[in-house]
């Protein structure tokens, strides 16, 4: 597994771009896709463009876990 550091860049398909877009990894707070709840400060690929969350590595799963309260 890679292991991205906030500052590594990769390219990903934006949703709101339509388009393949380069990114860059930061810290963000992402809601869950059901809209209940947020998980704060986790490292996510933004787009590079639109600033649009775009991915979410692997290393960030652990985290959404817990703030889902499903361990």
């Amino acid at each position: 597994m890679k292991l991205y550091q906030p500052g590594d860049t990769s390219k990903a398909i934006c949703p709101h771009c339509g388009t393949l877009v380069s990114t860059t990894f930061a810290y963000r707070d992402v809601p869950f896709d059901d809209g209940n709840g947020i998980v704060r400060g986790i490292l996510a690929a933004v787009c590079d463009k639109c600033e649009a969350v775009v991915s979410i590595p692997v290393q960030s799963t652990l985290t959404i876990r817990r703030a889902g309260g499903s361990e």
